[in-house]
């Protein structure tokens, strides 16, 4: 723990413990907090904003014991947890089912988060807080795409064009599905709808180099470890980072990677322009889940003075519950400093506050002949979504 973490609450304090698959020389200091006077009311509150309460139920009942944790709260917590389970199992068995579907039609797609982030990052589907399914594929799939999840009994929130369009003017920021009957929600990604990578990513180079993992004793399609984090570097940018589960995810993938490729993930890293994005994902594992970094890769964060500040700031949010700038010239601020040179950043933010997200396309419904229009109203909703709001608070 470093010093700057020192002056953090308890429920904090037990909270980022339990962020990790195994608490190991933990595990003292987390049975310590336990039984002092914490609020556990609080401390379930801030475990379910940050996506922690199935890692924080498992470590308290198997590791710490349940002796400690006063019988009402303990009674929430093993109903939350078992509802956070089921949860894990149907979304689980959903993604199987609509894997089978994909393979019978010819898509090649890797699901992204979810059941397999969970079952890589912390052995177990059911270990990572999670309420719907990521899946990324090609732009050109999305047709059988479209026509495979209907066959599923799932309906799209757009109409069947925009899952014919090519240009990337006509493509919405995200393609999202719901289930007609069970309600399970699948967001489908694509190397034109992940918008937030300052260059695209290229997919069929990704899909190459995928990789089979287990889940629920199953063989899964997977991002290799190098790709995956880079997947969860922008994922995390692209929200501030605002929930220690992500911060968690990006340790435990480095933890469960013996063999990981540090060059290859920097050279990818540079190709995309995201080696902030990535430095700061490390940066906050290192500094608030004590993830070790090989020396080379820790100096390359120290160097970046950026990379210091938006970790102070962003860990001061995350243990301490300070203010969050959340203006619009704040935001745009940060989306400037997420690429290194003032001008690649210029055009990322540029890029960013014209293409259309899905609030943009939800706010009217135009032809395809007329999608560029999107660009011309994006940055009016921005304006007007944020430009009073006062720095966000826990």
């Amino acid at each position: 723990m470093s010093e700057r973490d020192s002056g953090k609450s308890a429920e904090i304090e037990l909270l980022v413990l339990c962020a990790r698959r195994n608490l190991g020389a933990e595990t003292s200091r987390a049975v310590h907090l336990a039984g002092t006077s914490l609020d556990w009311i609080l401390l379930l509150r801030l475990a379910d904003e940050n996506g922690l309460l199935p890692l924080l139920h498992h470590h308290l009942l198997r590791e710490v014991g349940p002796t400690t944790i006063p019988p009402q709260v303990l009674s929430e917590l093993q109903a939350r947890g078992r509802q956070s389970a089921l949860r894990a199992l149907f979304l689980t068995a959903e993604l199987f089912r609509i894997l089978d579907q994909f393979h019978r039609s010819h898509i090649f797609a890797l699901p992204y988060k979810g059941p397999v982030l969970a079952s890589r990052a912390y052995g177990n589907p059911s270990l990572r807080q999670f309420d719907d399914l990521d899946i990324v594929t090609l732009q050109k799939s999305m047709p059988l795409v479209y026509e495979a999840m209907a066959s599923l009994g799932y309906q799209a929130r757009l109409p069947r064009e925009r899952f014919l369009a090519t240009a990337p003017s006509a493509v919405p920021g995200e393609y999202v599905f719901v289930h007609q009957i069970n309600r399970a929600m699948v967001e489908i990604h694509t190397e034109l709808t992940l918008r937030h990578f300052p260059v695209p990513p290229d997919l069929e180079q990704m899909f190459s180099r995928s990789l089979m993992v287990s889940v629920d004793g199953k063989e899964v399609p997977a991002f290799a470890a190098e790709d995956l984090l880079l997947m969860l570097a922008v994922h995390g940018a692209k929200d501030f980072w605002t929930r220690l589960v992500w911060v968690a995810d990006v340790a435990e993938i480095v933890k469960q990677s013996a063999n990981l490729d540090w060059e290859s993930l920097l050279i990818a890293a540079n190709k995309m322009k995201v080696t902030r994005m990535l430095n700061l994902g490390l940066s906050l594992a290192h500094e608030i889940a004590g993830l070790a970094l090989p020396p080379e890769i820790a100096s390359r964060m120290q160097a970046d003075a950026a990379v210091k500040r938006l970790t102070r700031q962003l860990g001061g949010w995350l243990l301490n519950g300070d203010p969050l700038p959340d203006g619009l010239f704040s935001r745009s601020v940060y989306r400037i400093r997420m690429t290194e040179g003032v001008w690649d950043g210029l055009r990322y933010w540029g890029r960013l506050t014209t293409a259309p997200a899905e609030e943009d396309w939800a706010m009217a419904e135009l032809p395809a002949r007329i999608s560029k229009s999107y660009a011309v109203l994006r940055p009016f909703r921005l304006w007007k979504e944020y430009r009073q709001r006062a720095p966000r608070k826990r």
